[in-house]
């Protein structure tokens, strides 16, 4: 072996349990969260959540937020994680969040969970195009 290869850090699934990984699956299988709701109600999976996307392959990501829930992985029916969400952020796989994964409530006054990090980021690849043209100009 003539390299080492360090581990994929923030790579941890969600819990979730069976009614969510169902609610997941039906939303994943039809494609988004609108068109799922009526057969999320007819079969007692009707969630308060306002928003589910259901990321595409072949398509462009949609703006990454802090909730890792609002987004639904293209092939399996869960949450991303959070070196899903970096990736999608343009974070290099080397860059290790730190800190809890996740926290809720009262807690995020508090404690800066890694998937409100990834959220809060300014995506690294556009820091590096926008600083590449302020040094242009300025010189």
């Amino acid at each position: 072996m003539t390299h080492l290869v360090a581990p994929l850090q923030n790579h941890k699934t969600s819990k979730q349990n069976e009614d969510v990984i169902k609610r997941l699956d039906v939303i994943l299988k039809t494609g988004n969260y609108e068109s799922a709701k009526s057969n999320l109600k007819e079969i007692g999976l009707e969630s308060d959540k306002r928003n589910y996307t259901v990321l595409k392959p072949e398509s462009q990501s949609s703006t990454i937020m802090t909730i890792a829930d609002d987004y639904i992985h293209y092939s399996n029916p869960r949450a991303l994680t959070v070196r899903e969400m970096a990736r999608l952020q343009s974070f290099d796989d080397s860059f290790v969040f730190q800190g809890k994964r996740s926290t809720g409530g009262n807690k995020r006054k508090f404690e800066v969970p890694q998937f409100t990090l990834v959220g809060n980021a300014v995506p690294p690849l556009m820091a590096r195009a926008v600083a590449l043209e302020i040094l242009k100009n300025i010189q």
